[in-house]
């Protein structure tokens, strides 16, 4: 932009206010280089009387200035005068031009401000600051709580600051030296024992989500942890009705019984064949993956109540303390998190506290319908009763009561958060609500497909959706032959898309009662062992391959997944030198095909003695991973046969390997070292 003339207002640059800009003489380039022209300005009638003649000529350019475009030399100009600058910041002008950006729109309404300023809000809400004693109060004023600073002296004679963050139910003293947190302490002061035994644990994981890491410096320490932890605090806080509800109270009661719960599962797990010496961690696990999860209060870094239902590595024990205290942080885990929401009234049952969700004998007297089952005796506890006053007024709502007698309830729900979110074909989706006897959120438009879920198609991958999808995937496979010496080999693995199922995603889900929860586990353990199976066979573990033909004639290819249609296939096929038809004599070929309705199958096709093995997998509820068909274990009448450690190896047994591995390339090098 040409530099303005000096004038008694010094501008600069950038930034010049409209009054600047008026000030100063502007060159010939800028829309303001006459008289004439400054009825265009985005002033419009506000500009002042002397800048210009009366005349029919400007009287009839004033009446039309709204549809005569605007053009600025750059955006430092536009944004002077107020305009946004279009694309991203979606600011809706019109008749706006500014060199180098195109369109812009007219002057923003009132309403469309506002919106601006809330998106804008909503943006930097989501940095959560670093943490200081101001950072942290304006954390705790954020989510609605209230902060008290208090000075004192420590017993080496430095002063330090506590930092008092309290609610209704809660009270949380961070105590700081020059802005560095050195402790932490967190109370319930009203709340039952239930809750108050589980302090320490959550105390310890809000402090390390403040404390500085070895060699970090202060400047840099966020509250990004500590505000998930915090914000979950408070919610519950919120909602909370002093006297009356506690909502830390209400979630506390769901440990209690499912924990109860789980101490059966591994009493009776103790009880079967070979398990008499399992350690209680081992047999905690097993429960977990196969049985009716595992409760865990202020676990893995997350202050809150979750429930845990499958793992990585479930079927590999640790060999030593290392691997334990890695196993228990650090290998991933499926859970999820139970909090509560305010509600409209539409859920049959509001929040309820209890610790007698399910009964102490665990199961119902006399035998069960389904053998492998047990008949869970589950308990209906009273409504949470709300007393009369006028705080409570708007608080709660009625509802109609057994005796048919009316009672003022909280208007507040049980809500599950899926952790990480599970993805589902929309026929579970729909199952899994009638499961737990909810109905589904309404679907607006066509949702995305399974594997688009697993696998995002590229914005750049010329991908057909009318044409089956491939994903080729090159990575290198740590192998142990029969003797224990170790190898890499070379894999390249197609996984063909056999039909797209539209799905979801499953992030949140309203319940009323833990039951509900516990019926659900084993369809979300399904897809659970399905994406492990996915994510270790094609995920991040490997890279993009393309076809053969393709990759020699570019080797530089680029690392994100290729997506190859029947017309690509066909112009690779065509165009190809007849030299590129043969595959890297390295590379093990792998082709898995797989389809998830109504059940996710995977078959794998590879390359097995002198022929081809061709083995359909079938994943069921629970995880267990079923064999449906195969063509490599000797037949009846056979003269050879496969013996693993002296048995002869059956369908469940290459079943029960690829759960132990979890990873579809490694398996089949398992089947090519230890079958061939």
């Amino acid at each position: 932009m040409a530099t303005p003339t000096a004038s008694k207002h010094a501008s600069s640059q950038q930034g010049r206010t409209p009054s600047q800009l008026a000030a100063a003489t502007p060159p010939v380039s800028t829309p303001f280089s006459n008289p004439a022209h400054m009825v265009f300005s985005p002033r419009g009638p506000r500009s002042s009387p002397q800048q210009f003649k009366k005349s029919p000529a400007t009287s009839t350019m004033v009446a039309q200035q709204n549809n005569v475009p605007l053009n600025f030399d750059s955006p430092s100009t536009a944004a002077a005068m107020g305009l946004a600058m279009g694309g991203g910041l979606d600011m809706g002008l019109e008749n706006v031009g500014v060199a180098g950006l195109g369109a812009l729109g007219a002057l923003a309404s009132e309403d469309e401000k506002l919106k601006r300023l809330e998106s804008i809000m909503d943006m930097l809400n989501k940095k959560k600051g670093f943490v200081s004693e101001a950072g942290l109060e304006r954390l705790a004023q954020r989510v609605g709580l209230d902060c008290l600073s208090e000075e004192h002296i420590t017993p080496d004679g430095r002063k330090a600051r506590t930092l008092v963050i309290a609610g209704s139910a809660i009270q949380l003293d961070i105590v700081l030296d020059n802005n560095i947190v050195t402790g932490i302490t967190l109370a319930f002061p009203e709340s039952a024992p239930s809750v108050t035994k589980h302090v320490e644990r959550a105390s310890k994981i809000l402090l390390k989500d403040l404390q500085l890491l070895p060699n970090q410096s202060p400047i840099t320490k966020t509250l990004d942890k500590f505000a998930v932890n915090l914000e979950r605090l408070a919610i519950l806080d919120k909602l909370s009705i002093i006297p009356g509800l506690d909502c830390h109270e209400a979630l506390a009661g769901i440990y209690v019984s499912l924990e109860r719960l789980h101490q059966w599962d591994i009493s009776k797990l103790r009880e079967e064949p070979g398990m008499s010496d399992e350690t209680d961690r081992a047999l905690s696990v097993i429960a977990m993956c196969s049985r009716h999860g595992h409760p865990v209060m202020h676990s893995r870094d997350r202050v809150g109540l979750a429930i845990q239902y499958w793992k990585a590595c479930r079927l590999i024990p640790p060999s030593n303390d290392k691997a334990t205290i890695f196993s228990q942080t650090r290998e991933r885990t499926w859970s999820f998190m139970i909090g509560c929401v305010a509600t409209d009234g539409t859920i049959p049952l509001p929040v309820r506290v209890s610790e007698n969700w399910i009964s102490k004998d665990i199961i119902k007297a006399g035998p069960s319908m389904n053998p492998k089952k047990p008949a869970l005796d589950w308990q209906e506890p009273d409504n949470v009763v709300l007393p009369a006053s006028e705080e409570n007024k708007g608080a709660g709502m009625e509802m109609l009561q057994p005796d048919l007698s009316t009672a003022r309830v909280p208007q507040v729900m049980f809500t599950v958060t899926f952790d990480p979110p599970i993805i589902l074909p929309q026929n579970d989706w729909i199952r899994m609500y009638e499961i737990a006897n909810m109905t589904p959120p309404p679907v607006f438009g066509y949702p995305p497909t399974f594997d688009s879920l697993f696998f995002p198609v590229m914005p750049d991958s010329p991908h057909d959706p009318s044409e089956l999808r491939t994903i080729t995937r090159r990575r290198q496979v740590l192998v142990y032959d029969k003797d224990g010496n170790a190898s890499h080999k070379s894999h390249q693995a197609s996984l063909y898309i056999y039909k797209q199922i539209y799905s979801h995603v499953v992030t949140e889900m309203p319940f009323f009662h833990p039951r509900q929860l516990i019926e659900i586990l084993p369809l979300l353990r399904q897809y659970a062992a399905v994406t492990i199976l996915l994510e270790n066979s094609f995920g991040s573990k490997s890279k993009e391959a393309q076809p053969t033909k393709m990759r020699e004639q570019n080797p530089a290819a680029s690392d994100k997944t290729r997506t190859m249609t029947t017309k690509d296939e066909l112009v690779d096929f065509l165009t190809a030198m007849p030299e590129d038809a043969a595959p890297s004599e390295a590379d093990v070929k792998l082709d898995v095909t797989l389809w998830v309705h109504p059940t996710p199958h995977l078959q794998v096709v590879f390359p097995f003695r002198d022929s081809t093995a061709d083995i359909t997998l079938r994943v069921l509820e629970d995880g267990v991973i079923e064999v449906a068909n195969e063509n490599i274990l000797p037949r009846e009448g056979d003269d050879g046969t496969r013996k693993l450690k002296g048995k002869e190896l059956t369908r469940a047994d290459l079943g029960r390997v690829l759960e132990y591995m979890e990873d579809i390339c490694k398996w089949t090098e398992w089947i090519r070292t230890r079958l061939a």
